[in-house]
């Protein structure tokens, strides 16, 4: 298996790497906060847990202060005014970052990442689309290509289409409601011979991986892109690592996704085109790995 780094090149950040002791500190504070966490064994994630964290929560809540009503544009919706200062991941570096100075590099990031692997792709379905963050980022760096998103909190969805009316993208980007967990659900249907992602979704249901891996293939989609953070892949000797394994597994995130590709590919259901490190992270707990592939 050939897992390695690449750095984006869609922005020249200047964000100086962090202190050696900076990182250290603020490693071991992470640490223990998922020690507690798997002490406590609060966490299952279970559909009602998910449901209950975010359609009834986190995408309710944004519905109703529709924030997005008070943002004079795209940009300033995505990137609201927050100059907290934490630990980030930026070209591969751990970097103490302002947060939106972090949010407004990874737009220009994403689109990059994106663009490298859809080949020449116009159209892009997003599979765990949220309210549509990620189309939104997306239609910033390529305004020309049509996205749809997909999810199955009806709070997200509702959400979404409301923000891309509001900007006047309804004919840019849609957002539908799908059940990865379901086979036969019709939305499947979207996904035949176009390019598909995930970007932290798949985490959400770690008891089905599997199962879904198994609906996509089905559903024959030209290529996929998962984007999402793992334990497989981890080198447990690096500091940083061991303070993401204690978080995923604190979190009861996905843990099985890569290893199912890589199974899938020995097998000729798949064709792994890439394997990479994501060169950027919101936090130092959650790096994701990038896997794009193609059903056989």
């Amino acid at each position: 298996m050939n897992i390695h780094a690449t750095d984006t090149k869609a922005v020249i950040t200047g964000f100086a790497p962090a202190s050696l002791s900076d990182k250290a500190a603020t490693y071991a504070l992470d640490g223990a906060k998922s020690i507690g966490r798997l002490a406590m064994r609060r966490v299952k994630r279970t559909a009602d847990v998910v449901d209950s964290e975010y359609n009834l929560s986190h995408w309710q809540r944004m519905l109703s202060q529709k924030s997005w009503k008070t943002a004079a544009s795209i940009d300033e919706f995505l990137i609201p005014k927050n100059r907290a200062r934490d630990l980030r991941k930026v070209d591969n570096h751990i970097c103490r970052v302002a947060a939106d100075d972090y949010y407004r590099y990874r737009i220009g990031a994403l689109g990059e990442l994106l663009a490298r692997h859809a080949g020449s792709a116009t159209e892009i379905v997003e599979l765990g689309a949220g309210c549509g963050i990620n189309l939104l980022s997306l239609h910033l760096n390529h305004p020309d290509w049509k996205l749809r998103g997909f999810d199955i909190a009806p709070n997200g969805i509702a959400a979404g289409r409301e923000i891309a009316a509001h900007f006047g993208l309804s004919d840019r980007i849609s957002l539908d409601g799908i059940d990865l967990t379901d086979g036969a659900d019709p939305s499947y249907a979207a996904i035949r011979d176009q390019v598909a992602f995930t970007y932290f979704c798949i985490e959400q249901i770690p008891y089905d991986v599997r199962k879904v891996v198994d609906n996509i293939i089905a559903a024959r989609p030209k290529r996929v892109i998962n984007i999402e953070p793992t334990t497989e892949l981890l080198n447990l000797s690096s500091p940083r690592d061991i303070v993401s394994f204690l978080y995923i597994r604190s979190v009861d995130y996905q843990t099985q996704l890569f290893s199912t590709l890589d199974d899938y590919e020995r097998q000729g259901r798949v064709r792994i085109l890439a394997r990479e490190r994501m060169p950027f992270a919101p936090t130092i707990h959650n790096d994701g790995f990038l896997y794009c592939w193609e059903p056989t």
